[in-house]
């Protein structure tokens, strides 16, 4: 699923982008609609990582969370289907 990217020494790596994206969009929703290269900075000036990832890296990593987050929307079971 990942481009191959091998992150430079001292860059992060997928997961941890993952977990930083994942904490930040909880935060601040609109990064998820904001640019790769703005959320790879707002990423460091959050102190959420201590060096700026690449903005491809960081537009796969927001792919992958918004998959997931596709994903477990479908598997929520819908309002009508649930007797209260």
């Amino acid at each position: 699923m990942t481009s191959g990217h091998i992150p430079a020494k001292g860059e992060p790596g997928p997961d941890e982008i993952l977990g930083a994206l994942r904490e930040a969009v909880v935060d601040t929703p609109r990064l998820a609609e904001m640019p790769a290269e703005e959320v790879a900075r707002q990423l460091v000036l959050d102190g959420r990582l201590q060096q700026e990832p690449s903005s491809a890296m960081v537009a796969e990593m927001l792919d992958a969370l918004e998959a997931e987050e596709s994903a477990f929307e479908a598997e929520e079971p819908s309002e009508e289907g649930n007797p209260t």
